[in-house]
C-alpha cells in the first residue's frame, strides 16, 4: 500500500506530527516548515502539488473542498470541542487505526471527524 502523505495545517501541533509519523506516515507540518503564516489557498496549493491529505480545524477547508468542482486533495476537518493536543492526537489515532484503508484508498475526500462521530463525503 502506498505511502499516506499528510499535510498538517498551522492549526495542528508539531506534536500530532510526531504521532502520526510514529505511525509510518509521511507528515508535513506547516508550522515546522515555517509556514504557518500562510494564506488558505497557498496551503490548498501545497497538499495538492505533494498529494497530501491535509489535516486542519480551519472550516473553510471543508467548504473549499466540498464547493470546489474539481476534487484535487482529501481535507480531514476536526470538530472537537476539547482541541488539546492529547485529544486530537487520540482522535486520529483512533479513526486511522479503524478506518485507514477505506478512508485513505481514496485521498481526494472530505473527512470531517468530531468526537463521536466519521463522516466522508467525496
Amino acid at each position: 500500500m502506498e505511502k499516506v502523505r499528510l499535510l498538517l495545517d498551522a492549526n495542528i501541533s508539531p506534536e500530532t506530527a510526531i504521532v502520526l509519523r510514529s505511525f509510518g506516515f509521511d507528515v508535513k507540518s506547516l508550522i515546522e516548515e515555517g509556514l504557518g503564516g500562510i494564506e488558505d489557498l497557498s496551503v490548498a496549493k501545497v497538499a495538492e502539488r505533494e498529494k497530501r491529505i491535509l489535516i486542519t480545524f480551519d472550516l473553510d477547508f471543508g467548504e473549499m473542498y466540498y464547493f470546489a468542482s474539481r476534487k484535487t486533495f482529501g481535507v480531514i476537518v476536526l470538530r472537537l470541542d476539547d482541541q488539546r493536543v492529547e485529544m486530537v492526537n487520540a482522535i486520529l489515532k483512533q479513526f486511522f487505526k479503524n478506518m485507514i484503508p477505506a478512508a485513505v484508498r481514496r485521498k481526494k475526500r472530505l473527512i470531517i471527524l468530531t468526537e463521536a462521530e466519521i463522516r466522508i463525503a467525496e
